[in-house]
C-alpha cells in the first residue's frame, strides 16, 4: 500500500521538532521502508507492512494493515534504542495521517518491545507495532 507509505514518510518529516525526526537527522537513509541500507548510520528505524487485508463491519468495508518499526541502535547501554522506541510511540501513537484516496479511521499501538540485544552484530534493537485502519473513499 503506497499511499499508507507515503503517509507515514510524510508524517516523518514533517516536524523537524520531533525527538524521532531530530534522533535520524531526517534521513531516508536513516529512517527507511522495508531493508535499512548495506551499512547504515546508526541509528537507524526501519518500518514495514506485516498484514494487508480487507474486514468487514456491519456494511462499510475498511482496510487493517499492520505496521512494524524496528529502531537500531549500537550504543554501549540499550538507553538511545529505549528512547527512540519512545520517540516512534510520541510520533505515531494515536496520529492522524493524510493517506490520498482513504479516509484515515486509526493508528492504534498493538504493543511495543524493549530494546534486546542482537548478537553477534552487537547491535540493539526495539520495536513499535501499530495497526491501522483506512476506509476506501
Amino acid at each position: 500500500m503506497s499511499v499508507l507509505r507515503t503517509a507515514i514518510w510524510n508524517k516523518f518529516k514533517a516536524d523537524v521538532n520531533a525527538p524521532l525526526y531530530l534522533d535520524l537527522g531526517g534521513s531516508s537513509d536513516r529512517f527507511c521502508y522495508h531493508e535499512a541500507p548495506q551499512a547504515p548510520t546508526y541509528p537507524y528505524c526501519v518500518f514495514n507492512f506485516l498484514t494487508e487485508d480487507f474486514e468487514f463491519q456491519f456494511v462499510e468495508q475498511f482496510e487493517s494493515t499492520m505496521v512494524q518499526f524496528d529502531y537500531y541502535s549500537r550504543k554501549q547501554s540499550p538507553d538511545e534504542c529505549d528512547d527512540g522506541v519512545a520517540d516512534i510511540k510520541t510520533m505515531f501513537d494515536w496520529t492522524t495521517l493524510s493517506i490520498s484516496g482513504f479516509l484515515f479511521l486509526k493508528m492504534e499501538r498493538q504493543f511495543s518491545l524493549p530494546a534486546r540485544k542482537i548478537q553477534p552484530e552487537n547491535v540493539w534493537q526495539g520495536l513499535v507495532r501499530y495497526e491501522v485502519f483506512v476506509q476506501d473513499t
